[in-house]
């Protein structure tokens, strides 16, 4: 009968069948990334919505000023054709051919003259309310109709017609004459009104090349465009500020929840192991020491001896590892502590071994150094934790140097603690805090994972320097009581 422990029950969070993701619309192994997903979605959404916007608002503004410029001509015209007699003028049957300025032309002198001569018009043609040509800058038009001319037809209904035309891209056969310095145009339909009997007796097309209102039209479209920009990249960086916050919160979170559930387990393990193997392990460190005091004679026997304590004191420090990383966050009581004396005190329970392995210590603790409000047996297990790293990094022997610096200004505490050992890969040296992330063949790989999570509990940051051959540099401040 197979019996499943609460350590396992809690352990075992892994899906058992691929099938178990597409549910959840992840692939097995796949991380799902929200920044990078935003950001290129957003920025596509945002790009054709703002290009969408701005061509639709250019256009808008394009429109409403030609149609402006459209209604003021035809009011120009209107007031000018009162001037010249009135709507009567367009109503004299076949008006009377003459020769005006060495052309044939109607007898409408006056009148063509002050249209010919509006800013900007290069073309000009008059249609009676039968659509006939009365007169035309081209003479050879005059007196012929033009079926089909639905623009013509607007006009006379009424209906103000005006429209930006590009030269270029129409190449209509009449465009030739206007040479190739003009590359675009405007073309009106303006309807000459008989307002005492409410109808149109004329209509007047024009081309013409208005440069102010292009310059107007140009203006108002890089006004536009840079609006649109402008607008689009401040909403794109303020959603992705929120979006970064909040993808940076996930994170935090997830993290935050892994590592809870890892503090479970290990606190689970960490109990069984305490109460299980603590009693046996003092039973045979004391027969071993024993064993080491009787043996007189038999170096062999101390020899083996003293290696059974050394692994039973290792084993104890692990336990202690693993009680200390799996106490909740808030279950210590801070008092006034002296980091000197806590890291003079760590270094004198190294001594032995450091002797033993050929490695020199260095150690400037300076003078007067102000206390820090923290937990004693936490930070000498935390510096235990730095220098036993220091000391497998050097098996051929090596110096360690310590020192202890009171930023005044800052108000805070400065602990340096280096090595001359082998040092740490570039690739390795920002996932040295990541949890149970170990290399050595002793260990459980908890080690700076517990440093880091002591120097959050009492406020304080730690920074690892490193270079491959030269050592490692642990750099710690503490925040001064």
């Amino acid at each position: 009968m197979l019996v499943t422990s609460p350590l396992s029950r809690t352990l075992n969070t892994t899906p058992e069948k691929d099938s178990d993701y597409p549910a959840m619309g992840l692939v097995k192994n796949e991380r799902y990334d929200l920044l990078r997903s935003y950001a290129m979605t957003s920025l596509l959404v945002m790009v054709i919505i703002g290009g969408l916007w701005g061509a639709l608002f250019s256009n808008y503004l394009a429109d409403s000023l030609l149609e402006r410029d459209a209604e003021v001509s035809q009011a120009f015209l209107q007031s000018l054709t009162e001037v010249e007699g009135g709507p009567d003028v367009f109503r004299l049957g076949e008006p009377t051919r003459i020769v005006h300025q060495n052309e044939p032309a109607f007898d409408l002198p006056e009148l063509v003259d002050h249209i010919a001569t509006m800013p900007g018009v290069i073309r000009a043609n008059l249609f009676s309310d039968d659509g006939k040509v009365l007169w035309s800058t081209q003479v050879e038009l005059i007196g012929k109709r033009f079926d089909g001319n639905h623009d013509l037809e607007e006009a006379l209904g009424g209906e103000i017609y005006f429209e930006l035309k590009d030269v270029k891209e129409e190449q209509k056969a009449e465009y030739v004459k206007f040479g190739s310095e003009i590359s675009r145009l405007v073309e009106n339909y303006l309807p000459i009104w008989d307002v005492k009997n409410n109808k149109v007796v004329a209509v007047v097309e024009i081309y013409k090349v208005p440069k102010t209102l292009f310059d107007a039209l140009e203006s108002a479209r890089n006004l536009v465009w840079a609006s649109v920009v402008g607008a689009t990249l401040f909403l794109y960086a303020a959603l992705f500020w929120i979006v970064h916050r909040a993808n940076n919160l996930i994170r935090y979170q997830q993290l935050c929840l892994v590592e809870s559930e890892t503090l479970v387990a290990v606190g689970e393990m960490a109990s069984a192991v305490a109460h299980s193997i603590r009693n046996p392990l003092a039973v045979i460190r004391s027969s071993a020491e024993l064993m080491a005091e009787e043996a007189n004679e038999g170096r062999l026997v101390r020899e083996s001896a003293n290696d059974i304590i050394i692994e039973i004191d290792r084993v104890v420090q692990w336990v202690r590892e693993l009680l200390i990383y799996s106490r909740p966050q808030g279950s210590t009581q801070f008092n006034v502590a002296y980091l000197d004396q806590i890291l003079n005190q760590s270094l004198k329970g190294f001594k032995q071994v450091m002797k033993r392995n050929n490695v020199l210590i260095n150690c400037r603790l300076g003078e007067d150094v102000p206390a820090i409000k923290g937990d004693a047996g936490l930070l000498e297990q935390m510096f235990n934790s730095i220098l036993t790293n220091a000391l497998e990094s050097m098996p051929d022997g090596g110096t360690i140097n310590a020192e202890i610096h009171h930023a005044k200004q800052e108000n805070i505490l400065q602990v340096s603690i280096s090595d001359t050992g082998h040092g740490i890969p570039e690739d390795r040296l920002d996932t040295m805090f990541e949890s149970c992330l170990t290399t050595k063949r002793h260990g459980l790989g908890i080690g700076m994972l517990m440093v880091k999570r002591i120097m959050d509990r009492h406020g304080g940051t730690i920074s690892l320097s490193s270079r491959v051959g030269s050592g490692t540099t642990a750099s710690i401040k503490f925040p001064v009581a």
